[in-house]
């Protein structure tokens, strides 16, 4: 059972300008200390595929890519459990889009394929949870860092854990008391038919660089019901009357808008039970963010085809909110928030809340994650 209590417990962080107080809900023993580790590498398939779009995982061992099929050499061995998104396919050939955005080619008896999601009902009432496909966006990863904390907490790697958190819980049954938000023990709520990392283990910790096009394109070939890129953010505008989470979604789509207000939601729900100095922005909440063309600034969004959104949680520049991220029992609040929100997202037409109306975004081009110049895919170790 995961259990949301009143605050009663509490601790101090200094830094060496700010001393802040940060209190924690009691500590459950059912919060684990740390997510699942990820699944080991599968066995490779035996026979070819049918399909032609889908996600493939590579298999123990590792896996040859190579930038066309008639080329002598690969390019790389590619690190066992990493995942790319198919697609195409000819014959025994899986076409692939690697971590660096660059097309390529695989053999399907080195990779464990997952054919596209072939269910027609969409999200609302009536749903079946066990239908879903669910992509989760650990942002930033390898060199693209993200924000660092005062305290020199890495973005990166808060986005990781939560992101593990949201999957363990989308893996297992659960009931919801939707009164309190807690998540117990029960099977009310099946688990999710597919649940998929962006960043999964491959090289240890999963510190991988991937670019945006990658990431979406997971979503898109496996024909998913959401994606949520989790993040942390920086530089507020100032004090904030409680936690100023932000939720960026699509212009153009009222699935991925009706999300991000039910993640604002939760995550106001549940953070509130914590007590920081909050900080955010004056527009905080449930938004876009478009230049002056009216189309989305950010990659994860303007290049999805399904609906998706990015979570700014909590402002790990802010040194109190910082100390919360470093626990166990927020970043299981955080997880916790989104897992509530794609459960009504999925299985109700609940419309969520907490917009705002923002005006064009006129300070250039801005990126989440985006490849940096030296991207390379994680090879296997030699042995």
């Amino acid at each position: 059972m995961t259990t949301i209590a009143p605050t009663t417990t509490s601790s101090t962080t200094t830094t060496s300008t700010t001393t802040t107080t940060t209190t924690l809900p009691p500590t459950p023993t059912t919060i684990p200390a740390a997510p699942a580790r990820d699944a080991p590498a599968p066995e490779a398939d035996a026979s070819p595929p049918t399909a032609s779009r889908g996600a493939a995982v590579v298999a123990a061992g590792g896996a040859d890519l190579y930038r066309d099929r008639e080329a002598a050499e690969p390019y790389v061995r590619a690190h066992e459990g990493l995942l790319f998104p198919i697609v195409g396919r000819d014959g025994e050939w899986l076409e692939l889009l690697d971590h660096c955005n660059d097309p390529g080619w695989v053999r399907f008896d080195q990779v464990a394929f997952s054919p596209w999601n072939t269910t027609t009902d969409r999200p609302g009432a009536g749903f079946d949870f066990s239908d879903a496909v669910i992509v989760v966006d650990p942002g930033h990863g390898g060199p693209n860092i993200g924000a660092v904390g005062p305290t020199g907490l890495i973005e990166k790697e808060v986005n990781l854990d939560i992101a593990r958190r949201t999957r363990d819980l989308l893996n297992a049954p659960h009931t919801v008391d939707w009164e309190t938000g807690e998540i117990l023990d029960g099977s009310a709520i099946p688990p999710a038919g597919q649940v998929w990392l962006t960043r999964p283990e491959g090289p240890e910790g999963a510190d991988i660089e991937t670019g945006l096009t990658f990431r979406t394109t997971i979503a898109d070939s496996l024909n998913a019901h959401a994606l949520v890129s989790i993040h942390n953010n920086a530089a507020p505008d100032g004090p904030y009357d409680g936690p100023g989470s932000e939720v960026y979604h699509q212009v153009t789509s009222t699935e991925s808008k009706r999300l991000s207000g039910l993640i604002v939601e939760e995550m106001r729900r549940g953070f509130s039970l914590f007590e920081a100095d909050w900080v955010g922005d004056d527009d905080a909440g449930a938004k876009i963010r478009v230049g002056e063309n009216g189309v989305d600034i950010y990659g994860i969004l303007r290049l999805s085809d399904i609906p998706a959104v990015i979570a700014e949680g909590a402002y790990i520049s802010n040194p109190s909110e910082e100390a919360l991220l470093a626990t166990p029992e927020f970043r299981q609040a955080y997880a916790d928030a989104v897992y509530r929100s794609l459960v009504r997202f999925l299985t109700t037409d609940d419309g969520g809340s907490g917009f705002v109306d923002v005006d064009p975004f006129t300070a250039g081009g801005l990126s989440s994650g985006a490849p940096v110049q030296t991207c390379t895919v994680a090879a296997q170790p030699d042995e």
